[in-house]
C-alpha cells in the first residue's frame, strides 16, 4: 500500500526538537499539498491495505481532513492518452478527494501487467480489459472487474475510405494486417463467426502493431485489426478518411476497459472501491456534456501530446460506455457477461473453465449511477 509522509509529523518531531529553548517565539506551521496526478511504480511503500491516517496531533482543519483521505494508487492499463482523461478530471475537480480518497493515477505498460499489479495488492485499483481480466484468474491471480468503463469493445477492422469495404462480408479476398497474440487479431474470428465470413479467401499479413498504420497507408494490406480509439485516430489525424468497422457493431461485443480490485480489497474495502467508482463515474458522465475542459486537464499533465489523438481517443471512449441493454453507466447485463465470457474462451484462449462471475462482481457498484 502507498503511504505518503504527512507533513505535520515532520513540524510535531521540530516542535518537540525545540522543547527547552526559551523565548523562540515561534511556531512551525505545515499544509499537505494535493496529490500529483502521477506515481511511479516502486516510488513508495506497496502491499498494505488502505486505512485512515492517525490524527498527529494539534493541526488546522484541512490538515485534519487530510489525515482523513484513503490512500489509492490507481493504474492505468498503459500509457496515458485521451480516454483516461476522465479519471484526471475527477482528481483535478477534486471528487476523488470529497469522496474521502487521496488518489494518485499512474501509467501502465499493459493490462496483462496491470492486472498483476491490482491482483497482488501493488496498486489498490487498475483500468484493465477483460481478456486481461480473465487470463490473470486463470493464472490464478485473484481479481475482479468491478465496474466496466468500455461496456464494448473499442477494436475494429480499419480500411481507407475508398477501399469499398463497409460491411464485414466486404473483407473476403482482402489482405488482412494482423499482429499475433494481440487481441484485435485474436477476436477476429468472432468477428468471422458472427457474419459468416469464408476464412480461407482471406490473406493474412503479420507484422508488428507499430507497422499497422504505415503499412494500410502504404497499400500493403487493405485492412489493419486494431483499435477504433487508437490506430484509426491516428490515420484520421494524418489527413486520411477511413472506414472502421467495430467489432462490437458486428455481433462480437466483449466487455472493454473495466476498473478492476484484488478479490481482497473487494472483501475488506468495498466501501472504498464503491467511492471511487462514483467519483469517475461523475466524472465520465460530465465527459459526456462536455469533454473539452477534460482534455484541457489532461494536456497539462501530457502536454507533448497530440491534442487532436487524445481528443479523438476520448470520442471513441465516449461512443464505448454503453451495451444495448445497458440502463446506466457501468451497466453490463448477465448475459453480456456471459456472452463476453464465451468468446473469451472460444477465440482468446481463455481457459474453459473461467466462468462469468469469475470475470466480474456487481458488489461494488453505487447504487445511482448515470443514467444512459
Amino acid at each position: 500500500m502507498k503511504r505518503k509522509v504527512l507533513a505535520a509529523a515532520l513540524v510535531t518531531v521540530m516542535m518537540m526538537s525545540l522543547i527547552g529553548c526559551a523565548g523562540s517565539g515561534k511556531e512551525d506551521t505545515a499544509e499537505k499539498t494535493d496529490t500529483g496526478a502521477q506515481s511511479e511504480a516502486g516510488e513508495d511503500e506497496k502491499g498494505e491495505e488502505p486505512e485512515v491516517k492517525a490524527d498527529a496531533g494539534a493541526e488546522s482543519g484541512e490538515e485534519s481532513e487530510a489525515k482523513e483521505l484513503v490512500p489509492i494508487s490507481f493504474r492505468l492499463n498503459y500509457t496515458a492518452a485521451g480516454l483516461h482523461a476522465p479519471f484526471y478530471y475527477a482528481l483535478e475537480k477534486g471528487y476523488y478527494r470529497e469522496a474521502g480518497l487521496d488518489v494518485t493515477i499512474g501509467e501502465g505498460t499493459g493490462s496483462g501487467t496491470t492486472a498483476k499489479l491490482v491482483g497482488t495488492g501493488d496498486d489498490e485499483l487498475g483500468l484493465v480489459d477483460s481478456a486481461s481480466v480473465a487470463s490473470a484468474v486463470a493464472n490464478e491471480i485473484p481479481l475482479k472487474i468491478v465496474c466496466p468503463i468500455y461496456a464494448v469493445n473499442g477494436f475494429a477492422a480499419i480500411s481507407m475510405k475508398d477501399s469499398g469495404i463497409e460491411e464485414p462480408k466486404d473483407l473476403e479476398g482482402k489482405k488482412i494486417g494482423i499482429t499475433t497474440g494481440d487481441a484485435p487479431s485474436n477476436l477476429f474470428a468472432a468477428l468471422e463467426a458472427a457474419n459468416d465470413i469464408d476464412d480461407d479467401t482471406l490473406n493474412y499479413v503479420t507484422m508488428d502493431a507499430g507497422a499497422k498504420v504505415t503499412s494500410l497507408v502504404n497499400g500493403d494490406v487493405d485492412v489493419i485489426l486494431a483499435g477504433a480509439d487508437d490506430q484509426a485516430i491516428t490515420l484520421q489525424n494524418m489527413g486520411h478518411e477511413v472506414n472502421v468497422m467495430r467489432y462490437s457493431d458486428f455481433g462480437a461485443a466483449t466487455v472493454g476497459l473495466s476498473i478492476v480490485a484484488s478479490d481482497k480489497m473487494i472483501a475488506e474495502h468495498s466501501d472504498v472501491i464503491e467511492k471511487f467508482i462514483a467519483a469517475s463515474m461523475k466524472a465520465w458522465d460530465e465527459c459526456r456534456a462536455d469533454s473539452g475542459e477534460a482534455i484541457d486537464i489532461f494536456m497539462e499533465s501530457y502536454p507533448t501530446l497530440d491534442r487532436s489523438n487524445a481528443e479523438g481517443s476520448l470520442g471513441v471512449a465516449l461512443e464505448s460506455l454503453f451495451a444495448k441493454d445497458s440502463q446506466t453507466l457501468g451497466d453490463v447485463s448477465e448475459d453480456d457477461w456471459k456472452s463476453c465470457r464465451d468468446m473469451l474462451v472460444h477465440y482468446l484462449g481463455v481457459d474453459e473453465s473461467i466462468q462469468p462471475e469469475d470475470i466480474y462482481t456487481y458488489d461494488c457498484l453505487p447504487s445511482e449511477l448515470p443514467a444512459k
